[in-house]
């Protein structure tokens, strides 16, 4: 069949490139990744605390909790290629309060991982799985290791994992060393790769077996190089100051342990470490495929009406009810009422005797795609049968962002076939800004929404308390003017929590406020995020963020947007953007300027004496296979200038995972403990775990250290997130969903 549709050619020319880099296409060279079946200590697929070359699930986002009297671990983890898993660990280490850690006498240490598997088990001979990793590879390295490691499987019962490994996994029992000495760990402001220590130094063996004892039960052994020194008080063998020295020594190097899996998702062990030190870890995991309903709760469309014969309707084939000045006002009015039903809001409408173009908003469901193929279906039950052109365009915040055109005949044709063919009958162009014989959809303007809901935010990873909760009451309002001009804000309540006002490096909220300054005296960089606990702990009403935003077309592949007003919790001010977005093109290109003022900590109208302009331009590429890179370069809050290099991934049921880092021209002194900005961003449509239709997310970012440097202005709207889901790359990822 020949590809006349841009959108299956675009979708050919994106995913296939990426999907044949990766080897999954479905003609890959390499075969399945050996699929892991425990989770060890550090989060990763292994035995016990050795790692092994087992992988997860692609897609799998997962968390293990790890506690013995020598660490405790909390791990995060993703596949983000059949074959790449990256882990972000935040660990506890027992030391003595004496020789360092802060007042309870532990040492918290970020850590990062990643492990790449590079050879594939050969089931049916002798070659097992091989991978290379790199654990907690940046910054102080308390748990620093690399390891080359093999893993076979022996028997469907039985695997077996041997590999040589360097740093914490070399402590004891070496063969050698390798590339020269190992250098000490950075002790200073760490976030950067410790890359000199890399395969350097005593290299050991270590060896783990897994024996499947029943369908939820494995047991682990294994012989690991690792003698925790620095946590048992061996301070000879440990590069490090700030531990116990009143530890018990391992008795030996073999560690036991087992795991049970509990459903699905979920999996308890318990290990003995070197005959002496027991622990216990929790492990949960989640593969955006696996949904708790994989079809839905939804409702089943309505299906396609096919067209009467002529001689049937020979009015309603002639087109004379064109020329009725009531046809229109009824048809748009069964067709609006028949969308609301849909999740869907009919904003305008033109019709004619063999063309009709309907404007909608998706309010419910999380592909695109499946909102207009549900429009598709009422729009041949409310139109009559001499409208063959059906026009659908998706409506974003007022932004006629894409049109996709379909021939009725194709609809009433290929209902019941694979959504690929509709998608070859379909077009998808960019959606003219500016149609002259639209009507809108009456009393749809002005239109005021409000929603009150229980929020929760959290903070993470901060040494003197590393989890920091709120839980409220929130209330959402929305005032649509017109289409594209609106005023949207937050009010909270706070109810209870562990957060409370604090001031910077120390500092009590009472002494901040008579130092008053909005500098760091002994660096000079102001305190755009160093003081954001500031505007915690509050127990009257606060407003996060109210804002007048207008959004415009003013052709038909360039967006534009201005907001003015309390852009956020810690800012105020006006904020424009231009985006520059093709419906058809991977590649988008947009600016953005923001000129921005301190709130005050307290009063909502208030302002402090800081303001700031910043800047960045912006480029947006789909990779692929739902792959996108992203890059921001420009000015900062801080005054500090750079860029952001993001890498994200989004499934095909909304599931979205990246990671971002920031580099600018501050100076690793002046920005602080972690160098330079980094973390990652989850974010988990709720109908993935409900069944439900909902645009609704949970989720939100995880970074190892809130600074000053590398700091945006966080507003709401931005054009690009607003208007990519019904463009060519989202919107073709999700439209298997056409006919759902």
């Amino acid at each position: 069949m020949p590809l006349k549709s841009p959108l299956t050619r675009r979708l050919l020319a994106s995913v296939l490139p990426v999907s044949m880099l990766l080897g999954i296409g479905s003609g890959a060279a390499l075969s399945n990744p050996l699929i892991g079946q425990n989770m060890n200590s550090y989060g990763l697929p292994g035995g016990i605390d050795t790692p092994t070359a087992e992988m997860l699930p692609d897609g799998t986002l997962g968390a293990t909790l790890s506690y013995s009297d020598l660490a405790r671990r909390n791990t995060v983890v993703f596949q983000a290629l059949p074959r790449l898993t990256v882990a972000l660990r935040y660990a506890r280490v027992n030391t003595d309060p004496e020789q360092g850690g802060d007042r309870r006498g532990y040492v918290w240490d970020r850590s990062f991982d990643l492990r790449y598997q590079f050879l594939d088990e050969d089931e049916n001979g002798w070659r097992p799985a091989m991978a290379v990793g790199l654990q907690d590879m940046m910054g102080t390295g308390i748990f620093s290791a690399e390891y080359i490691v093999a893993t076979k499987t022996i028997t469907p019962r039985l695997r077996v994992s041997a590999g040589l490994g360097w740093g914490r996994l070399a402590t004891t029992g070496d063969i050698g060393s390798t590339f020269g000495s190992r250098p000490a760990p950075d002790d200073g402001l760490g976030g950067k790769p410790n890359y000199k220590e890399w395969f350097r130094g005593d290299v050991a063996p270590f060896v783990s077996a897994t024996w499947q004892a029943t369908d939820r039960l494995n047991v682990t052994a294994e012989y690991s190089g690792d003698n925790y020194a620095c946590e048992t008080g061996l301070t000879e063998d440990c590069r490090r100051r700030e531990w116990r020295s009143d530890g018990d020594e391992l008795k030996n190097k073999l560690n036991f342990g087992f795991t049970y899996r509990m459903g699905q998702h979920y999996q308890l062990g318990g290990y003995l470490l070197g005959g002496k030190q027991a622990g216990l870890q929790f492990s949960v995991a989640m593969n955006p495929r696996d949904a708790a309903y994989p079809s839905g709760l939804e409702s089943g469309p309505a299906p396609v009406r096919p067209r009467p014969a002529p001689s049937a309707d020979p009015e309603g084939w002639s087109g004379a009810w064109a020329s009725d000045p009531t046809a229109q006002p009824a048809i748009q009015k069964a067709l609006g009422d028949a969308l609301a039903k849909e999740g869907q809001t009919l904003e305008s409408m033109a019709l004619s005797a063999n063309r009709a173009e309907v404007r909608i908003r998706n309010t419910r469901h999380i592909q695109q795609a499946e909102a207009i193929g549900r429009t598709a279906r009422l729009m041949t039950r409310a139109l009559p049968p001499s409208v063959e052109t059906l026009v659908i365009t998706s409506s974003e915040d007022g932004l006629p962002t894409s049109s996709v055109t379909l021939r009725r005949s194709d609809v009433e044709r290929l209902e019941n076939t694979e959504a690929g063919q509709i998608a070859n009958a379909a077009t998808l162009t960019d959606a003219n800004p500016r149609p002259g014989d639209l009507v809108y959809t009456p009393g749809l303007y002005p239109n005021f929404r409000w929603a009150l809901q229980p929020y929760f935010s959290s903070s993470l990873f901060d040494p003197d308390d590393p989890f920091r909760y709120e839980i409220g009451a929130e209330a959402r309002l929305r005032y649509e003017i017109t289409p594209g001009l609106l005023i949207s804000g937050t009010v909270r309540q706070r109810v209870l929590g562990t957060t409370k006002q604090e001031g910077p490096s120390g500092m009590s909220p009472e002494d901040y406020l008579k130092d008053g300054r909005d500098i760091d005296p002994r660096t000079g960089v102001p305190r755009v995020r160093s003081d954001s606990r500031m505007y915690a702990g509050n127990k009257s009403p606060t407003i996060p963020e109210l804002t007048l935003n207008w959004y415009a077309k003013p052709s038909e592949a360039v967006y534009t947007r201005a907001t003015v007003g309390l852009l956020e919790r810690t800012y105020g001010g006006v904020s424009g953007e231009v985006l520059w977005y093709p419906v058809n093109s991977p590649l988008a290109i947009g600016a953005e300027i923001n000129h921005v003022k301190k709130r005050d900590f307290r009063n909502a109208f208030e302002f402090r004496d800081y303001e700031v302009t910043t800047g960045h331009v912006s480029a947006y590429y789909e990779l692929g296979n739902g792959f996108l890179a992203q890059i921001d370069a420009g000015k900062y809050l801080a005054g500090d200038v750079g860029a952001t290099v993001t890498i994200s991934r989004e499934f095909a049921n909304g599931w979205q995972l990246g990671a971002w880092v920031t580099k600018t021209d501050m100076s690793d002194s002046d920005f602080g403990e972690g160098s330079y900005d980094k973390g990652v961003n989850i974010s988990i449509p709720l109908a993935w775990g409900t069944g439900d239709p909902s645009l609704r997310r949970v989720g939100g970012s995880i970074r190892s250290l809130s600074r000053d440097g590398g700091s945006r202005v966080r507003v709401g709207g931005r054009l690009y997130e607003t208007v990519r889901d019904s463009h060519s790359g989202t919107l073709y990822q999700g439209w298997g969903k056409f006919w759902r």
